[in-house]
């Protein structure tokens, strides 16, 4: 019995999962690094002065608003990409749909 070989978005979304996975892993581990450090050095920051500065944003709100651009830039090249596809279509050679 032979056995049908992947296509290649099969072969790209398990490649793909599984770099997210290994993401994933890190991450947490990165996390629950952060978290162990923070406990430790608690004591130490309770005396620390507090942030002079007015109207400086939380590192929450840089994050927050960097990747509000990101997505939105992720999603312009997305469309920017699709339109220059649609645009060479008449030219590029005809391909079946990939199996699902």
């Amino acid at each position: 019995m032979a056995t049908a070989t992947p296509s290649y978005l099969e072969l790209s979304k398990n490649y793909q999962d599984q770099v997210l996975s290994l993401i994933e892993q890190s991450q947490k581990l990165a996390v629950e690094s952060v978290s162990a450090w923070t406990k430790a050095v608690q004591p130490l920051a309770k005396n620390a002065p507090a942030t002079p500065v007015a109207g400086v944003p939380s590192p929450k709100e840089i994050v927050d608003n960097q990747y509000a651009f990101a997505a939105k830039l992720l999603d312009a090249q997305h469309e920017y990409f699709t339109a220059v596809l649609t645009a060479a279509a008449p030219v590029l050679p005809k391909t079946a749909p990939a199996a699902r």
